[in-house]
């Protein structure tokens, strides 16, 4: 017969336990014992059952003495007929059969009872079963509230909430169904209820109804076992939470140990976190079992064994910054300190604010614009997703955005706390909490919103009021000139009006709203030129970017203060722009040219109030005075990986930035695009400018690219490859309307000339074999480009750089080009590294006489 050390891992009656070994390679083994020359009063196991007299306190005796402890057990004899075991089980020496019949909770058979089998301390157990009866110990005693009366039913889950609620009820954990549900009894009523533990869910034993699985879950039994062996059969006590719609309870478990179960399993990763469920649950004990499950996440612990953590492309994911522009409820974009001021949109992570189309939706995204336009950030990126719908960019970043906290400003006042962006909007009712699917990611601080949506519910704030958000109703002038020449009028009536700037087109060159005239208007900003940023089917004037991103930071959102001085033809008004208040406020057109990226445009200031005849002999000397604390430039721009898309000639050809993902997005979506329509042309109609879909064949297969009509003619079309810089000829078979969304990009080939390198002229000596190093030298390889400013037709002048040579030096040494000594003359400080690598280059094919150099020095006076 069997026998060992095990552990008790539940006490089913007065006389029958289940014993537990030791795993090896599996589940540990099980064996069901009732103790030999012993019978206990029957328990009821079923509504259709009762009690007999002292069974729930034979069991009861029985499960202190002996559950969760280590014995060692002896099967003495088993009974085939029941498929039963029964034996001694001994604790700390001392056999529990003769334990139990000593205090008199089960009843001893005598020998005569026992025709299978008994126990070998019967004669020892009959003695002392004389002395309880004797000493009326145990079921011998008089009493009369004997036998336990159980509530199988009763009352409902909301009844047993309204109740409980809050308060720790003594019960005993009868059965586990999986790791987070279980039956349980309540000992103050004895009542059997379902219990779940709130926000965790674990696999399950048996398959929801009609799934395809038919066995238990991966890691089922183990989430099981491990819940066991720590509650089943356990005195704890239990405290009821919430129900769910099936009047099922929800709670927690409170162990005399002190350890939460809930944590326990998420730390094993034994489940996971139920979302909803955890509602029911503090702040702090949500987030400590978030914890505990991020690190099982991250040591990939059973059922997070296949989990892949987020990928980012973002290369950092902790960030400040200052927010430029809030793009909907939900949508902010933001200028990184660090980063030269890049421009970048977060999306508020876990968080849903209404679409744009819903009432109310521009009076939310304007008091998100109140809490943080402007202000410092710090961002903690969480999770990306994909959404191919976005033109610029297919990755959305989700990130929890901080408002930096503040000091006091006044003596003796608060200073203002760091703030959750997110939190505080779903506070205010502003947005809602996105209820995740099982096993995506969200917010770091998922908790503390959905605990700041239930105050918001409980408040009926913004969203959650029941009311009908009132809708707004704005008149917008920026497309129909006659009509904003009506409001003209209305405009001037004050002198200085208070706006908000909603859109910047170019540095000086806005959209604003005049809340007092409900209207939006083009707004320019007078007596200044700026230089323009880039347009679908055009390529940015120098510094134009620049401009419009100074604008942006300054501007963009923020109140303002204008004065309409008049309106043009196209119903852009004019005037100065203000930004601060009345007795604070700075004209934004000086800081325009304080910062270099404005003129004063003589033509337009002369229409403005602001230069009388009797002023403009001042315009010199405060054109002056501007130019002197312009910033200059310290350092050339680098882009580190670009790669060489046409060649034209030795010093003029075009660029791709391979390290901007713009352009490997463009690509994929071409590509897309060449699957989807195929390689059959389509007419449209065809003007010169227009940006168009053309079929070209690079060695790999004919497909889509965009390109720029630059001519027409009877026998076909010419065209501008804008992200290849070639330009070719083709029949209108090849070519097809593109889509708009495709429309958006940039040109992706830059014109670039190599700095400081005197153009070829037509026809020019070595200008050919000038051209053949050029492209065995740099064709197909990575470069870096060092970017030196632009040249007169707004190309880029740029120096490529190899691994220890440039381009230009390997020309000029072999004698095959000529620098540029006027663009030497005009060189910077900071230029003077690569001017001087390129005159020792020269030196180096003079002195040789090489090519160009042949008979002496070639270089005349007009060189200069």
């Amino acid at each position: 017969m069997a026998s060992g050390n095990a552990t008790v891992k539940a006490v089913l009656s007065g006389d029958t336990v289940v014993l537990m070994g030791n795993a090896t390679n599996g589940p540990p083994p099980e064996l069901m014992l009732t103790l030999a020359s012993l019978q206990a009063p029957k328990l009821a196991r079923t509504a259709e059952q009762h009690d007999e007299p002292y069974a729930f306190a034979s069991r009861e005796y029985l499960r202190n003495l002996l559950i969760g402890k280590v014995v060692r057990f002896k099967v003495e004899y088993k009974v085939s007929v029941i498929n039963r075991d029964f034996g001694s089980i001994y604790l700390d020496g001392e056999n529990v059969c003769v334990l139990v019949a000593k205090a008199g909770f089960a009843k001893v058979k005598t020998l005569e009872q026992s025709r299978d089998g008994c126990s070998p301390d019967l004669e020892e157990m009959l003695r002392v079963e004389q002395i309880a009866i004797t000493e009326k110990k145990g079921m011998y005693a008089e009493d009369n509230n004997a036998t336990r009366h159980v509530t199988w039913g009763g009352a409902t889950g909301e009844e047993l909430l309204g109740r409980f609620k809050g308060q720790q009820i003594p019960a005993i954990i009868e059965m586990v169904r999986d790791g987070a549900a279980m039956r349980v009894i309540l000992l103050s009523t004895m009542q059997i209820i379902n219990f779940a533990l709130s926000g965790v869910q674990c696999p399950r034993i048996n398959p929801p109804v009609g799934a395809e699985a038919t066995g238990p879950a991966p890691f089922a039994r183990e989430a099981k076992l491990f819940t066991e062996m720590r509650l089943l059969h356990r005195k704890v006590n239990v405290k009821l939470e919430g129900v769910d719609k099936f009047g099922n309870c929800f709670g927690s478990v409170v162990h005399p140990s002190g350890h939460n179960i809930s944590v326990e399993i998420l730390k094993n990763g034994l489940g996971k976190m139920s979302d909803w469920s955890s509602e029911f649950l503090s702040v702090a004990t949500r987030t400590e079992m978030r914890n505990a499950e991020k690190t099982a996440k991250l040591l990939k612990l059973r059922v997070w064994v296949d989990y892949v953590p987020p990928v980012l492309t973002a290369t950092d994911t902790s960030l400040t910054a200052i927010v430029v522009e809030v793009v909907s409820g939900d949508c902010i974009v933001v200028a990184h300190k660090n980063k030269n001021f890049e421009e970048q949109r977060i999306y508020l992570s876990s968080l849903r604010a209404p679409a744009w189309a819903t009432p109310g939706a521009t009076s939310r995204t304007r008091r998100l614009r109140a809490k943080c336009i402007g202000k410092s950030v710090s961002i903690e990126i969480e999770y990306e997703r994909n959404n191919p719908n976005l033109a610029d960019n297919n990755v959305m970043t989700f990130a929890s955005v901080f408002l930096e906290a503040t000091p006091a400003k006044k003596k003796g006042a608060e200073p203002k706390p760091r703030i959750n962006l997110g939190e505080s909007l779903i506070l205010d009712g502003l947005a809602e909490v996105v209820r995740h699917r099982q096993g995506e990611e969200k917010s770091a601080h998922y908790d503390l919103l959905v605990a700041a949506e239930a105050t918001a519910k409980a408040a009926k704030r913004g969203l959650h009021s029941g009311k009908p958000s009132p809708e707004a109703r704005i008149t917008d002038l920026c497309f129909d000139a006659h009509k904003a020449k009506q409001y003209l009028p209305f405009l001037q009536r004050e002198k200085t009006m208070r706006a908000v700037v909603e859109a910047v087109y170019a540095g000086n060159r806005f959209k604003v709203y005049v809340p007092k005239e409900n209207c939006t208007v083009n707004f320019i900003v007078a007596g200044i030129k700026c230089p323009q940023p880039a347009k679908p089917s055009k390529d940015a004037e120098p510094y134009g970017e620049d401009a419009r991103r100074l604008a942006r930071r300054s501007v963009m959102q923020r109140n303002v203060l204008i004065e309409v001085e008049d309106m043009d033809r196209m119903g852009n008004a004019f005037g100065p722009m203000f930004v601060g208040t009345k007795d604070t406020k700075n004209d934004f057109g000086v800081t325009l040219l304080s910062s270099g990226y404005a003129r004063i445009d003589d033509f337009s200031i002369d229409r403005t109030a602001r230069a009388p005849t009797s002023r403009r002999p001042k315009r010199r000397p405060r054109q002056e005075a501007v130019a002197k604390t312009v910033v200059r430039r310290t350092a050339d721009e680098v882009l580190p990986v670009v790669r060489l898309s046409e060649i034209t000639n030795a010093t003029t050809f075009y660029i791709q930035n391979i390290g901007d993902r713009t352009l490997a997005t463009l690509e994929q979506k071409m590509k897309m695009f060449t699957d989807a329509v195929g390689t059959d042309g389509k007419t449209f109609e065809m003007k010169k400018g227009v940006l168009c879909a053309a079929l070209f064949d690079d060695g790999q297969g004919p497909a889509w690219n965009r390109a720029r009509i630059e001519s027409l003619s009877v026998r076909g079309v010419q065209v501008f490859f804008v992200d290849h810089g070639n330009t070719e000829f083709v029949p209108t078979t090849r070519l097809r309307p593109l889509d708009p969304a495709l429309a958006q990009y940039p040109p992706q080939a830059k014109p670039c000339v190599l700095g400081f390198i005197k153009p070829f002229g037509d026809g020019a000596e070595y200008a050919e074999d000038a051209a053949h190093v050029f492209n065995d030298t740099a064709w197909g390889k990575t470069l870096t480009a060092i970017l030196h400013g632009h040249d007169g037709n707004g190309r880029q002048m740029v120096t490529l750089q190899l691994q220890d040579k440039s381009v230009a030096e390997i020309l000029l040494e072999q004698g095959i080009a000529k620098v540029d000594r006027a663009a030497i003359k005009r060189a910077e400080p900071y230029q003077k590294v690569v001017v001087d690598k390129l005159l020792a280059a020269l030196d180096h094919a003079k002195r040789r006489r090489l090519c160009l150099w042949h008979y002496g020095d070639a270089e005349s006076d007009l060189d200069d």
